[in-house]
């Protein structure tokens, strides 16, 4: 049997799955009764307010009423909502997704609050700014075979401020990037940082797109025409870059962009390879109205963990045939 089969990821935190499953359905039946109890407030306070505006004559009354309503609604949203959804999906992570990836992947540590850190995200040079602000969680670390990973979800943004011809100030957020975000050892020494970003120029403007490419400088060209279309390489040693990006490396570059999407981001540095894969769901979180125990939660967790788990093995990087000095 597989260690990637749905029943057997499931008998192993059936231990934890009684337990969370009382929670979720204890936090449900309080979300039900606080919507109930809302409606009761809020009709309740309308109510009031018509027969004021009634008997007074005045709208007042019932604008009273509905600010009463409102702050009723409020205050019995906070009671019986409170943080009872963000409680299980955290008891979620640690009882049930962590064991999960200790029972397919025995060497790696799943720690749910942490992730990829700005320093770290920064030193990759696979985007060409530094956000201006930054969060990241569900950190996933430990030795995948010979090979040291981490990955985690990461959000980086950019602001951008602008003036109008009146003077006022208006400020608006950019993502630079969402997704997963992934680094490796790599089983080659190399001295000079080598990228393999999205051929965005070529696909859209063709020939001219190529005449583009030039102008960033360190264009390196690659063998295969299928690789050339989907990325451009750069670095500042052509030797190096091929050493790096054998034949064999780029059909699996070109098998992996296939797999994660076209705007998936590689650099080999710093005796490291890097990814950057967009994403725009949130993974690795627990539904609060699926069952603990559902199948097809389990199985949908367990094919994200795999479409990262699998990149060492789709990038051949247990192989070590080239031991780094």
């Amino acid at each position: 049997m597989s260690k990637w089969d749905v029943d057997r990821a499931l008998d192993a935190v059936a231990a934890e799955i009684d337990t969370l499953e009382r929670v979720r359905r204890d936090v449900i039946s309080k979300r039900a009764e606080g919507t109930k109890r809302m409606t009761f407030v809020i009709l309740g306070a309308v109510l009031i307010g018509v027969l004021v505006m009634l008997v007074s004559g005045s709208p007042v009354g019932l604008l009273a009423g509905l600010v009463a309503g409102v702050i009723g609604a409020l205050i019995v949203h906070q009671i019986y909502f409170g943080n009872g959804a963000a409680r299980y999906r955290a008891m979620f992570k640690v009882g049930f997704l962590s064991k999960l990836i200790r029972a397919v992947e025995p060497e790696m540590t799943y720690v749910p609050e942490q992730g990829i850190s700005e320093a770290v995200f920064n030193e990759s040079g696979l985007f060409s700014s530094d956000p201006d602000r930054y969060s990241c969680e569900d950190l996933i670390h430990g030795m995948l075979g010979d090979t040291k990973v981490m990955f985690s979800e990461v959000h980086a943004e950019e602001k951008h401020t602008s003036t109008d011809s009146k003077g006022n100030t208006s400020t608006r957020w950019e993502t630079v990037f969402l997704g997963v975000f992934f680094r490796a050892d790599f089983h080659k020494e190399f001295r000079t940082p080598l990228s393999v970003m999205p051929d965005v120029a070529e696909r859209h403007f063709g020939w001219f797109g190529k005449k583009l490419q030039k102008l960033g400088g360190n264009l390196q060209k690659m063998e295969s025409p299928e690789f050339e279309k989907m990325f451009v390489v750069r670095g500042a040693d052509a030797i190096e870059a091929r050493y790096i990006l054998t034949p064999s490396m780029q059909e699996r570059l070109i098998d992996l962009r296939r797999r994660l999407g076209d705007g998936v981001r590689v650099v080999f540095r710093d005796s490291h390879v890097w990814l950057a894969i967009p994403n725009k769901t949130n993974w690795f979180e627990g539904d609060l109205f699926k069952p603990a125990g559902d199948r097809s939660q389990a199985a949908l967790l367990m094919g994200q963990l795999q479409s990262c788990f699998q990149i060492v093995e789709e990038l051949d990087l247990n192989t070590r045939i080239w031991t780094k000095e």
